[in-house]
């Protein structure tokens, strides 16, 4: 049978009560019981003590009597009336003394009453006699009173004896009802011991025991270990809490695992948003760059610098394929080793030969163990993954971006995803750069010639003469006729006069240093701006290039005056009183107007 909780709390309350209720009736009891014996006990000492008197009493009845036999006085016969009187009233307390007590002591009592009335008519008639001594019927008398006092005296002690049996009875009476109420006294309390220990017990083990389960099972839940079952068989309601506890855990672990599953999910989510994130920043900052400059370095740069961010990678480079598609080099980098910086590629050779021939960008992970895989020295010897990914122009790779990482960390989709877009816009931006190069060569070059055109040459010279008279520094202009070219047109056409203007062009920039400005001014003339150089260094610079042309042998240049192709140079050098470029260029023209007149074939200055 099941007992419920409240039944298991109630039950001690309701036994304790129940022991408290016996306690108090078997108190109740034996205290009832002492009192009637006590009060029997005081009933049987007043018997004996109206015995006691009712023997005193004998004796007084009969001394009046003797006294009367002496004296012969009418006194002694009031006397004995009121010890008559007090003989009624004493039998009847002895009456009311003994009553309920013992039916053979009323029976003793009335035989001792039927004495002393006996014995009160004898000695009323002794009383009555006018000379009782002299009476013979006196001896009589006194002889039948004598027997009558010692059958009094008899049942009197008799009647005592009965009383102190009584008296013994009820005491050995006590002595055993003691003995039984200690007794069982001793066995409630000892069955009220038990009780309390069994029921400490089932408390222990029904309640206290299920709490403490449920106490532990709580910290090991809350530790997050939601497998665990509470094991309870009390077949109480605790038993049916740790069912609907363990239900709980159950569904929680359910719930647990569910919200798991979508923390899961939404932190794959948001790093997916992170890196579609990181991707479209670094891919908008890379656009950024594109279009503010069509530098190629400086792009490059750039996008390294970019990318290498975004991915966070170790070490990043840009290679380019060179002319002849024989070999590619590192033209941007970040992290190589500077052994690694000038080290060429071969496009038939390795990951990065296979990357730009086929085209198709590839992820790596794992290099040590890829049997693709052969390091090059000081790119990737110890790098442990790479990403290489091409980017093309005019339909073909001219160039792959590679990323590197140490230490055995490892590439994902979404690295290799952003490398192959900042690769294709990387491949749009060259081919913009490049033909950005393109027209910005054709605004500002001669079409025959490749040199500056005389528009550039302008911009540059304001520019070197605006610092010149800033810093107070040096700076000359060299203004060179090709001497009768319009003879050498007509005698060899205009095609051989363009190669001749073409051919001296290439003379030019041989000759000249990379900070001097070579333009074609028009026609056949041609201008030098040579910045950081006086007089003197620019008329030996004319010289050595008239005489380059002097020795050099000319399609149709025999055709000419003098034999050859010749050519006239003026030069002019900032003075503190030039005023302006335009009078720069004016003191040339006139040196060079100098050397025409002068017979040409020479270098004049002013």
């Amino acid at each position: 049978m099941k007992i419920g909780i409240s039944k298991k709390i109630i039950a001690p309350s309701i036994i304790s009560l129940i022991f408290i209720v016996v306690l108090v009736g078997f108190n109740s009891y034996s205290s009832r019981y002492y009192i009637n014996l006590h009060e029997e006990c005081e009933q049987l000492g007043k018997a004996i003590e109206f015995v006691g008197d009712f023997q005193l009493l004998t004796n007084e009845v009969l001394m009046p009597i003797h006294d009367y036999l002496i004296s012969g006085e009418a006194k002694e016969r009031e006397i004995f009336a009121r010890k008559i009187t007090e003989g009624a009233h004493l039998f009847e307390n002895v009456k009311g003394a003994v009553k309920g007590l013992c039916a053979g002591d009323d029976t003793l009592i009335k035989e001792m009453e039927s004495d002393f009335v006996n014995l009160q008519q004898r000695a009323l008639v002794i009383l009555s006699l006018s000379n009782p001594a002299t009476n013979t019927e006196t001896a009589r008398l006194m002889k039948e009173m004598d027997s009558f006092e010692y059958s009094l005296k008899e049942k009197g002690e008799k009647f005592h004896a009965h009383i102190k049996e009584d008296m013994d009875s009820h005491h050995a009476e006590g002595i055993r009802h003691n003995k039984s109420m200690t007794i069982f006294f001793l066995g409630l309390t000892l069955i009220a011991l038990i009780v309390t220990v069994l029921l400490a017990f089932m408390v222990k083990s029904r309640i206290v025991n299920p709490i403490q389960e449920f106490t532990r099972a709580t910290g090991i839940i809350r530790q997050g270990n939601l497998n665990y079952q509470v094991d309870i068989k009390t077949g109480d309601e605790i038993e049916l809490l740790s069912n609907e506890f363990n239900s709980m855990t159950q569904g929680l672990k359910v719930k647990t695992e569910e919200a798991k599953k979508l923390s899961d999910m939404l932190d794959k989510s948001n790093k997916q948003l992170e890196r579609n994130i990181i991707q479209l920043y670094t891919l908008y900052n890379i656009s950024k760059t594109l279009s503010a400059t069509f530098e190629m370095e400086k792009l490059l740069n750039q996008v390294v610098d970019e990318v290498s961010h975004g991915l966070k990678v170790h070490r990043m480079n840009i290679m380019l394929v060179n002319d002849d598609r024989s070999e590619m080099g590192i033209v941007s980098e970040t992290g190589m080793p500077n052994q690694g910086k000038d080290v060429k590629v071969k496009i038939s050779e390795g990951i990065y030969g296979l990357v730009a021939a086929t085209g198709q960008a590839e992820i790596f992970n794992d290099l040590k163990n890829n049997p693709r895989f052969k390091a090059t020295a000081g790119i990737d010897d110890d790098a442990g993954s790479m990403i290489c990914a091409p980017f093309k122009g005019h339909g073909q790779v001219i160039g792959i971006i590679n990323a590197y990482k140490l230490g055995g960390e490892l590439f994902d989709t979404a690295a290799f995803e952003l490398l192959m877009a900042a690769a294709n816009q990387v491949g749009i931006a060259l081919e913009n750069a490049k033909l950005f190069e393109e027209t910005k060569v054709l605004s500002i070059t001669d079409g025959l010639t490749g040199l500056y055109n005389r528009r550039y040459f302008m911009e540059r010279l304001t520019e070197e003469f605006g610092r010149t008279k800033r810093y107070k520094r040096s700076l000359s202009v060299i203004l060179i006729d090709v001497d009768h070219f319009k003879k050498f047109n007509d005698a060899n056409g205009h095609p051989e006069g363009d190669y001749l203007l073409r051919t001296f062009a290439e003379i030019m920039k041989k000759l000249a240093r990379k900070s001097d400005v070579v333009a074609r001014y028009g026609g056949e003339e041609f201008i030098i701006i040579l910045p950081e150089t006086d007089l003197e260094m620019a008329k030996i610079t004319a010289e050595r290039l008239r005489s380059e042309v002097a020795k050099t042998d000319f399609r149709g240049g025999q055709t000419q005056p003098l034999g050859r192709v010749t050519i006239s140079s003026g030069v002019a050098s900032y003075q503190a009183n030039t005023a302006s470029f335009e009078e720069l260029i004016k003191s040339a023209d006139n040196a060079l107007y100098q050397a025409k007149e002068s017979g040409r074939n020479k270098v004049c200055s002013v």
